[in-house]
């Protein structure tokens, strides 16, 4: 009789597939919140966990569906392409290493990376929009019911 002992069962990754099914949810829960506009589009809970994994090798391409996803989301709402990248870069530029040194409570920097995510976003929508001569984007109400949302599911989630 001969035995396969030798042999090893691969095991097959389900991690990649599993982020592109969330990647996927994502759209779809962004394409539904066009239509019920008080869903959140996440970006404050995205933003935190791009700061919390950032330079890390392992989480490269969670960053980089984090970052086609809000590309997806200013195409969605007609907002200015790749503002929400350049703020990015902006923050990891120039504030990144003077923020976190300067926030001790973890909490606290949850509420400001919220706070900048959402703020930082429509404040530079509204200078790109001067820049190039645009309608100014409105800030109404669903910038606070976002942020407020967002702070609640970081703190779940955290």
């Amino acid at each position: 009789m001969q035995t396969f002992s030798h042999l090893r069962r691969s095991r097959f990754n389900l991690q990649p597939l599993l982020i592109l099914l969330l990647f996927t949810g994502a759209l779809v829960y962004e394409s539904i919140g066009t239509i019920y506009p008080l869903l959140t589009p996440l970006l404050g809970v995205g933003f935190y966990y791009w700061r919390l994994h950032h330079g890390k090798k392992e989480y490269y391409f969670q960053i980089l569906l984090f970052f086609v996803y809000t590309l997806w989301f200013e195409i969605d709402r007609d907002m200015l392409l790749f503002s929400f990248i350049i703020l990015a870069m902006l923050y990891d530029t120039f504030l990144a290493r003077r923020i976190e040194t300067s926030f001790s409570c973890p909490f606290c920097l949850r509420l400001f990376y919220v706070a900048y995510a959402y703020g930082g976003y429509y404040l530079l929508n509204l200078f790109l929009a001067f820049l190039f001569n645009l309608p100014l984007p409105p800030f109404d109400t669903l910038y606070w019911i976002y942020m407020g949302s967002d702070l609640f599911l970081l703190v779940l989630l955290t």
